[in-house]
């Protein structure tokens, strides 16, 4: 391909197959010595800090976006640049491409102002307190980079008290990689989950996913037991149908006989559901054939 040269902004390129100036670094390579191919990888940061400019000083903008009383003046071009809902919006034959003012739903303004400073400067914070409007706001309008970055945070930010709420979060937004971290982070630290009422939320699939994960991390089956009757009974009328579903997935031969008979099986709810029967049924052969060996042996 040649050699590469640099070109120092004080002293011009005089000639192209000597020891020039090494400010550029590899923007400019040299074929045959007769012709440059130029290529300016600072150009794009020119170009983002041009049109940040304008924006502040509101040249050359062509619609306001309106979020509650606030209004924003912006460049077309620019948002149908950096996201797909406002390509479709200004490129399309909708009425919004030829319209001055722009009435904006589904964000308030200040998480508008996020949006809006990260599409013209490529930069944002995100804090615990702003991520969920964030990571809403970009996916409302597609500013997908912008996704990735909010779930990112959240991966980092799990905690047995929020990871319930971030699981919900990246379920309402097909985050699937991070719905899949975060159900990991509860089998894992199940235990600890349990102590905090956001746990009763746990939507049904997720629940069925953690109790039959062999990685389930618990100190005794009849903490499992009994999380399952809490999450049921947390919204009865519902949950209930779901109970033979749910209890399948809970070791019931594995439980202390006694705490079977004087909790499960007289716990109302197990009672009021014949389908769970024949998983009672199981767990007792299994205790009753567990004492036939015990009593033989003796």
């Amino acid at each position: 391909m040649g050699d590469t040269v640099e070109k120092s902004s004080e002293e011009p390129l005089v000639s192209l197959d000597n020891d020039c100036s090494r400010k550029m670094g590899d923007l400019v390579e040299v074929s045959n010595g007769e012709k440059v191919k130029f290529d300016d990888t600072g150009l794009s940061m020119v170009l983002q800090n041009g049109l940040e400019n304008l924006r502040l000083e509101n040249s050359l903008t062509d619609v306001i976006l309106c979020v509650d009383s606030i209004e924003f003046s912006c460049h077309r071009v620019v948002l149908a640049a950096a996201s797909n809902y406002f390509r479709a919006m200004f490129c399309n034959d909708l009425k919004e491409k030829y319209e001055e003012k722009i009435i904006i739903k589904g964000v308030d303004a200040e998480t508008m102002q996020i949006l809006l400073d990260y599409t013209y400067t490529s930069k944002v914070l995100i804090t615990k307190q702003n991520v969920q409007k964030v990571l809403e706001a970009a996916s409302l309008f597609q500013f997908l980079r912008m996704v990735d970055a909010c779930a990112s945070f959240l991966t980092e930010a799990l905690q047995p008290e929020n990871c319930v709420g971030i699981l919900r979060l990246a379920d309402a937004h097909s985050l699937d990689s991070l719905k899949m971290h975060v159900q990991n982070y509860i089998i894992q630290n199940f235990t600890q989950v349990l102590n905090y009422e956001e746990f009763l939320e746990l939507p049904a699939d997720v629940l069925y996913n953690t109790l039959k994960s062999d990685d389930l991390y618990v100190t005794e089956e009849a903490q499992v037991f009994e999380t399952v009757m809490n999450w049921i009974r947390y919204k009865e009328s519902e949950r209930f149908p779901l109970l033979p579903y749910v209890l399948e997935h809970v070791r019931l031969p594995l439980l202390d006989p006694w705490y079977f008979v004087e909790t499960v099986e007289a716990d109302q709810l197990i009672r009021q559901s014949p389908d769970v029967f024949p998983l009672l049924q199981e767990a007792r052969m299994y205790h009753l054939s567990g004492n036939e060996v015990m009593w033989n042996k003796c």
